[in-house]
């Protein structure tokens, strides 16, 4: 049951999401449908993910390879487009929301949600995960493997925030600084893949037939990711360089026909 650690997480911000958009329901303030599909979206990953029977029968490296994909990556990527800390803010009320911009401004908050940090952390994680006897040591211990299974997703949903999110983040790089480092970690990625697929990792992965199956899927799901990643960062890029341009226009018009 250890694996379920990022199951309850996600349940308790599921519901702390759904509370929060019931509060801005009742003032009569309104909060676009698709960010709470993708916080419907990325909480079914997650479930997908611990639950049979993927979660049933991870001791079979293409079906963990699977499992981390949805946890690591498509879960935390769909829960970061669906904004749960512009929510929280704009759902609570002066003291408390004066409290989470402190906490959110906070020097170790910044730290962490720093780019650089979700890379090494979400990225050196999995080269310790599968190039050293972490993996074997998860699967023979139940506190090691929860131990995992929580830092993969909350890498994953670190790099995804600090990559896409549309939460505020201080010091949030530009469009091409995070282009240039979703190439990068995609780049460590498939490395790693093509890693374990030459030197047949990690240990205790079983056959190795089963190792090289799984190498395939993380290389080939990772860019498949990487892709959909980039196309979210170019429309984002291109909705803010329209939103830009229209301030502009604005400035530029007489003032009575701002209005």
């Amino acid at each position: 049951m250890s694996e379920l650690i990022p199951l309850v997480q996600t349940i308790l911000a599921a519901t702390g999401y759904s509370m929060a958009l019931a509060r801005l329901h009742r003032r009569g303030d309104r909060w676009p449908a698709s960010r709470a599909a993708c916080l419907f979206a990325g909480s079914v990953c997650v479930c997908a993910a611990v639950l049979p029977p993927v979660g049933g029968h991870d001791e079979y490296f293409p079906v963990h390879v699977g499992q981390h994909v949805l946890l690591g990556m498509a879960g935390p990527a769909f829960l970061a487009l669906s904004a749960p800390v512009t929510l929280a803010l704009r759902a609570l009320s002066p003291r408390p929301h004066r409290a989470a911009l402190r906490l959110l401004h906070s020097r170790p908050i910044t730290i962490v949600s720093s780019l650089p940090a979700a890379i090494i952390l979400d990225l050196g994680g999995l080269y310790v995960l599968y190039l050293t006897g972490l993996y074997r040591a998860a699967e023979d211990n139940d506190v090691i493997h929860a131990a995992v299974h929580l830092h993969v997703f909350l890498a994953g949903c670190l790099l995804s925030w600090a990559l896409i999110g549309l939460d505020p983040i201080r010091r949030r790089p530009g469009i091409t600084a995070r282009l240039a480092a979703l190439v990068a970690a995609g780049a460590a990625h498939d490395t790693l893949a093509k890693l374990i697929y030459a030197h047949s990792l990690p240990p205790g992965g079983g056959s190795i037939a089963s190792r090289h199956i799984g190498a395939e899927l993380m290389y080939y799901s990772g860019t498949v990711i990487g892709i959909a990643l980039a196309v979210v960062l170019m429309a984002q890029w291109y909705q803010a360089s329209g939103r830009a341009l229209a301030r502009t226009a604005r400035r530029g018009m007489p003032e009575h026909e701002r209005l």
